[in-house]
């Protein structure tokens, strides 16, 4: 079911279902992806665990166990039933698996240090990966070794456009965000964004759907709204608690609606603040215009809005379904 996005509709999202993880078991989750058809959801945890679960019934599948190598940053390919993710021990090598079979299709090797982001591209089978040996590297599903490699500053993230001819790489400690044409990249950013009203611990970067926004995201209490064409700096969020620091690796606490008109932030104080930018001034600092009670014994880190259903999903230690419900 898809419905028109708005104030009144977003305050009708509830929370219906929590997976928890067996006591022994329990670990934050380091990354969440839908498909392409937002049917399924993949999860990453700290405890070397990958989760797949159907959105549509709101039901867990499978438990996918990389103990050996470690996970992280696992994102659905173009298939349904195929994923690619990092890993965090052993090797720095990405794995591209068959989530049916178990079965691994081929290891992308070269990085010399822990990948901590992979984007795959929304318009073939190529995808872009950051890491801590100052890289960044674009693979394609068909070849063991990166097609190409960018420098970078640590720490970095990383972001394609809705286009997939564009990607943006970010650097928090020089607050600098540079937007590369990935048929030109021996030519540097085409565009350097330097951010002004925003502190260095910002992690995540995400297009808009829509292309038009740029979301600089964080889990400190503020996220910025960048025009995604000039880089100028077009709001400010404010209005959320700041999560304390964890030692796992972070993905930011904020995504767009897939409309690109609303941003959802989750906050310590176990809320999801609601900002419409999409109808407000620009260069204006902007509080929630409302927000969403998060799920019972839950305060939800991370989130993502599933691309084609009414529905998003928020985790920590669980992981928590939202839909819109009318009654």
């Amino acid at each position: 079911m898809s419905i028109s996005i708005s104030r009144e509709t977003l305050l009708k999202y509830k929370g219906v279902k929590t997976f928890r993880l067996q006591e022994k078991e329990v670990s934050p989750i380091t990354s969440l992806n839908f498909d392409d058809h937002g049917k399924y959801l993949l999860t990453a945890a700290a405890n070397d665990n990958m989760h797949l679960y159907d959105t549509v019934s709101c039901k867990f599948l499978n438990t996918i166990g990389s103990k050996k190598y470690g996970c992280h940053s696992a994102k659905f390919t173009h298939a349904q039933n195929e994923c690619i993710y990092s890993s965090t021990m052993k090797s720095f090598d990405i794995r591209h698996l068959n989530l049916e079979t178990n079965q691994y299709l081929r290891y992308f090797t070269g990085h010399g240090a822990l990948v901590h982001d992979v984007q795959m591209s929304p318009l073939n089978d190529t995808f872009l990966s950051a890491s801590y040996d100052e890289s960044v590297r674009l693979w394609d599903l068909r070849s063991s070794k990166a097609q190409a490699i960018v420098p970078s500053v640590l720490p970095n993230c990383i972001a394609y456009d809705p286009s997939g001819l564009v990607f943006a790489l970010g650097n928090p400690e020089s607050m600098e965000i540079g937007l590369y044409n990935l048929k030109q990249l021996v030519k540097g950013p085409f565009l350097t964004i330097k951010l002004e009203h925003m502190n260095k611990s910002w992690n995540k970067l995400e297009f808009s759907n829509d292309g038009k926004y740029l979301l600089v995201g964080s889990s400190y209490g503020k996220q910025l709204v960048l025009d995604a064409f000039s880089g100028d700096t077009l709001f400010e969020l404010v209005g959320t608690r700041s999560f304390p620091p964890r030692e796992f690796m972070d993905n930011g606490s904020a995504c767009f609606t897939p409309d690109g008109r609303f941003t959802l932030a989750t906050s310590y104080d176990g809320k999801i603040a609601v900002w419409n930018h999409s109808e407000s001034i620009s260069n204006k600092t902007l509080k929630p215009i409302a927000s969403i009670t998060a799920a019972p014994d839950s305060c939800p880190r991370s989130i993502a809005f599933n691309p084609k259903y009414s529905m998003f999903v928020t985790a920590d230690e669980n992981v928590d379904f939202y839909v819109y419900d009318n009654n």
